[in-house]
Parts: C-alpha cells; structure tokens; sequence
C-alpha cells in the first residue's frame, strides 16, 4: 500500500444519483426521503440551532443577575461570559478537517456527546472555577453546532432549495437570544440560576438524543489533515483567543488603566501575525491568505464586521437604555416577543424571496442597511418617558433587518467561496465565524466605551445647570429629595442622552455603509459595461451570443 497523500479518499464512494452527492467532502449527501423523515430533520436541526444559541444566550442575558446570586465581580463574570466564545471562535480552523477525515457520524456523536456531558458538568458545578473550566469544554463543542444545524437543514428539504436550508439552519440560531429574553424571568423566579443551566443542559442531551435518532447521511471522507495544521492551530487560537479576552475585558479595566490588557494585545497580534505568515508559506494551508488579504473578500470581510457591530443596537442600546430608565427583564419580555417574531420573519424572507429571483440579494443588503439606519434613529429620540411599548416598531425594524442582512451576506459570501473554489471553504468558515464573534465582542465594547465618555459629557453639563443658590435649583433639589436625589435624576438624565448619541452613531454609521455599498455596485456595474466583450472565433462568430 502506497503512503496516503493529502485528498485520498478513505472507504468506498456510494453510487450516488447526481443530486444525492455531497458537494465537498464532510458535508452529508442528501438522499431523497419521505416528507415525515424530512420533517423529523427539521425539527433537529431547529433543535441544534437553538440549542448552539443558547450557549452564549443564556449567560449574556442573565449575566447581571449571575453575578448578583453567585457574589462575582463584574470582571469574574465577563469572563464567565467570554471564556465561552474564547474557545469557540477558532475552532472552525480544525473542524472541518475533522468532519473531512473521521466522518459524519464521529464529528456528530462525539461533540455532541462533549456538548452534553459539559452542559451537565456546567449544572452539577458549585465552584467559579469548575464553571469556568465547563463554559470553555462548552465552548470548543459548541463551534460544531451550528454546521450541525445547516446540515441537518439540508435533509428537511429538497435538494431544489440548497440557498433556503443553509438561511434557514444559520436564521435557527438567531431565535436564541430573543427567546432567551422571554424565558428567563420565569426560571429564575423558579429556580434561581442553576434552572438556565438546567434548560442548557436539557437542550443539550435532547440534542444528543436528535442526532442518534436521525443521524446525518454519509458523506465522502478524505485524508484532510497535515502535521503543520497543529502548528497553525497552536499560533492561531490562542492569538484570536486573547484578542476576544481584551475586547471583553478592556470596559471593565478601562483600556489604557491595566497592563495586562497591552501586553494580551501584543501576544495576540504576534501570534496571529506568526500563524498568518506561517500558513502563507504552506503549500496546502489552512487559510488561504492569498484570498484572504485580497481587496474583494477584506472588502466583504469588514462590511460583515462592521454591520454585526451595529446590531449591537439591541443587546446593549435598547436593552441597556431600558434599564437605565429603571426597566427589569420582566418587563422587557413583551419587547421580545415582538423582537423573536421579527427575526423569525427575516429569516423567512431571506430565505424564501430568492425563490422569486437570486438578484434578491442584493437588494436584502440595502434594505436592510436602510433598516438599521431608521430603527437607530428612532431610537434616538429617548426621553426619561419613554418605555418598552415605544421601542417595539425601532427594534422590529432591526430585527427584521439583522435577520435578513445574515442570510444575504451567507449567500454572497458562498458566491465568493464558489468563484474562489471550494479548496477555500475553511477560509471563508473561520472569516464568518470571527466576524460574527467578534463583531458582536467589538461591537458591544466600542458602544459601552462610547456611552460611558458621553455619559461623563453629559452629567458635566447637566451639573453646571444645577446652582444650589439659585431659588428654582433650591426648589428641584427639595422635591427630589436633596442632593443625593438630583444626582440620581442626573445620572439617569445623562444616561438616556448618551445611550441617544450611541443611537445617532449607529445610524450614521449604517448610513456611511448604505452609501458605500450604492457606490461600489454602480461602480462595478460601470465596470462591466465598459469592459471589451470577447470575439468568438471562427465563421461561427455571427451566431455566438453573450451570456
């Protein structure tokens, strides 16, 4: 037997029909089944999505309440929070080898198994420490989800509707967060903390139990890893892993009071410069930086980034202005509601107006861009009156907008991938998956920063209104209780205004966006009405017509 080469093929290939056959190796075929069998597939694939989502859902929305109950610092429970997504975001670097080499069955059972088994360990833990150990164990079989969620996606329906299953496998995870909304007041009212554990860990093994019942048709397997794979591995994780923990951090230490925060910075940056040029001189990379450093996909690569940092809108702007205004999670529940429908109905129209046409997509990109900018700017107009019910149209408008912008950019991003070849689809799976965690990371930080500088702009000026010898001040400051009392109004006042100019920011930021995606489609139109058509040769050259 001659020594196994990169790309060989392990086993025997089924005789497939044409549209049965996997399209790379480690993603399933896709037989023809009976719609009950279908219909099983998408409820597992619902299942997956929303079991991927709650993974970081579940923590981030009851992160205040966490710390309250577990008597943790605002940093410890940031960590708790990030440690997840530490250890997540790469992972996609050594997962779709893994599903290429070991198969579908062996990717499936064993991180479901990991997922489930630390859902558990999560629940049984009464130590900082063991919790911490349990969301990173989360967080690496967590990364499997998600590709989980699409494959199984794509068995729920015919092969006719490949774009729709992989809109609607991603559009299943983003229910997480609005449902996580709606649901937690209840289980914490029911069972204090270790209860959202307890519906993690039960979605957990449901999920496990999904994937035995109805497991993924084969696929083709290949001898897909290199010995230097670890290597790039090793440089790379822990580079992006850093970079996550500064992000998190940087608002709870402030950014340039705390050492250690410039030092993981510098690693970060030397670690995924080394595994960048590494992987350059590789002649079978992980990433292919050739494409990745390439104008067109840093071009799509950044307006990713950029846009899932103005969704930040919602979990920190809205949310964190009710709050400000003296809101609790129960009262937000019905806002939720209102956010989860709309989500779902973005995904839906993503999804299913390309039926009508696939030139769609373009126009969900503006749409939603347009969106964001008016839901932002709505809610731009806060005043200390204000309440959920207002905010239910603005952030509807959002959702919708968030909802529908994923699955375009998905689809634009596999028209990139299949212009590329499909020898590049880890590149493109590790740039959607770091976008999206770090966009919302990034997002989430630049915006808090943000409002708290304008909340100190703001509280300087409302002070200088208040003169305790003027009459009317005199009066203000007897009605509130004192001085104590004015502060708090003070306080709360320069809140609403900052969270107003966050607003303003992210309206004119997806405005700015808005603009430069018109401009770059005329100009690419102007490009290819001015480029020379070829000739065909021959006597046949009347009858040849352009495509």
């Amino acid at each position: 037997m001659g020594q196994r080469r990169l790309g060989d093929v392990i086993g025997e290939i089924p005789d497939w029909k044409p549209h049965e056959r996997p399209a790379i190796p480690g993603t399933p075929s896709t037989p023809d089944l009976p719609p009950r069998t279908r219909f099983y597939y998408g409820l597992a694939a619902l299942l997956l999505g929303l079991t991927g989502g709650f993974g970081t859902a579940l923590v981030g929305v009851n992160l205040s309440a966490m710390q309250g109950e577990l008597g943790l610092e605002p940093v410890q429970g940031t960590w708790l929070s990030c440690i997840y997504v530490m250890f997540n975001v790469s992972m996609n670097l050594l997962l779709i080898k893994y599903r290429q080499q070991f198969g579908l069955t062996s990717f499936t059972k064993v991180f479901m198994l990991i997922y489930a088994v630390a859902a558990v360990g999560h629940l049984l833990s009464d130590t900082y420490a063991g919790a911490l150990a349990m969301r990173a164990v989360s967080g690496v079989a967590g990364a499997a989800l998600g590709a989980l969620a699409v494959m199984y996606m794509a068995q729920a329906l015919p092969a006719r509707f490949r774009l729709q299953t992989i809109i609607l496998g991603i559009g299943a995870s983003q229910l997480a967060m609005p449902l996580a909304w709606i649901i937690s007041p209840s289980l914490l009212d029911y069972g204090s903390w270790q209860s959202l554990y307890a519906l993690e860990a039960g979605f957990a093994v449901a999920s496990l139990a999904a994937v035995y019942a109805f497991p993924l048709p084969p696929g083709i397997r290949v001898h897909a890893f290199e010995r230097k794979d670890f290597i790039s591995f090793a440089l790379l994780a822990p580079g992006f892993a850093l970079l996550v923990a500064v992000v998190a951090q940087g608002r709870n230490h402030w950014w340039f009071d705390t050492a250690w925060l410039g030092w993981a910075l510098a690693a970060a940056v030397a670690l995924l410069g080394a595994g960048l040029a590494f992987e350059h001189r590789r002649k079978n990379p992980l990433l292919d930086t050739h494409w990745l450093f390439s104008l067109g996909f840093m071009n799509f690569a950044f307006s990713m980034l950029l846009v899932r940092m103005l969704l930040s809108e919602q979990p920190f702007g809205s949310t964190g202005l009710l709050m400000t205004l003296g809101f609790g999670a129960e009262q937000m529940r019905e806002l939720y509601g209102v956010v989860l429908v709309a989500t779902l109905a973005g995904v839906l129209v993503s999804a299913f107006s390309l039926l009508i046409s696939t030139k769609l997509i373009m126009a969900q990109l503006l749409l939603s861009l347009a969106l964001i900018a008016v839901g932002a700017f709505m809610d731009a107009h806060a005043t200390a009156a204000t309440h959920p019910i207002n905010l239910y149209f603005s952030q509807a408008l959002l959702s919708f907008s968030g909802a529908m912008f994923m699955g375009a950019a998905v689809i634009i991003g596999i028209g990139h991938l299949m212009a590329r070849g499909l020898q590049s689809v880890v590149t493109f799976a590790v740039m959607f998956g770091v976008t999206q965690i770090l966009g919302g990371q990034l997002g989430a930080a630049i915006l808090s920063t943000f409002q708290a500088v304008r909340v100190q702009h703001h509280l300087s000026y409302l002070s200088e209104g208040v003169a305790i010898a003027d009459a009317q001040s005199a009066a203000a400051v007897q009605e509130y209780g004192g001085l104590a009392g004015v502060a708090q109004l003070a306080n709360q006042q320069a809140g609403i205004l900052a969270f107003n100019d966050v607003f303003l920011l992210i309206g004119s930021f997806a405005v700015l966006q808005l603009l430069i995606n018109v401009a770059d489609m005329i100009w690419q139109a102007v490009k290819r009405r001015n480029a020379p058509q070829p000739q065909p040769a021959g006597d046949n050259a009347a009858a040849a017509a352009p495509i």
